[in-house]
């Protein structure tokens, strides 16, 4: 897989407080927070986000969360 088509999977926008809450949109400002205090850039904080989800997407299979 390439840089580019890894980086194409959260391609799409939604309104995430709308489908499951402000905690959501907490947790989420609190990610960015977090990627500006590691002062890391855009592609790498996308990259790591991407890394997040397939990490957690896989440990869904083994654990109930």
């Amino acid at each position: 897989m390439t840089k580019s088509e890894y980086l194409k999977e959260f391609a799409r926008q939604n309104d995430v407080s709308d489908l499951f809450g402000e905690e959501t949109v907490d947790v989420g400002n609190k990610i960015i927070q977090l990627m500006k205090k590691e002062d890391i850039t855009y592609e790498q904080a996308y990259a790591s986000l991407q890394y997040a989800y397939n990490k957690l997407k896989f440990e869904s299979n083994f654990l109930k969360i």
